[in-house]
């Protein structure tokens, strides 16, 4: 039975290219390399805007192991 996983990497970008950081995409393929090494398979990400609720901005990502 699957295993699933969810964490938030807070950035500071808006999504769209022209504000993205090379160092924060950066630590995005780090951190999704990491959690492969680990035996986590990404299967789903999304960008979280910050609207309210006190989350911040950030790209809210699901793992997944056997």
């Amino acid at each position: 039975m699957p295993t699933y996983k969810t964490e938030m990497l807070k950035v500071s970008f808006k999504w769209v290219t022209s504000s993205i950081n090379p160092e924060e995409l950066a630590l995005l393929d780090k951190t999704i390399n990491d959690r492969s090494k680990e035996g986590w398979e990404l299967v789903s990400y999304t960008f979280m805007g910050g609207a309210g609720g006190g989350w911040g901005r950030g790209v809210l990502m699901t793992y997944m192991r056997e």
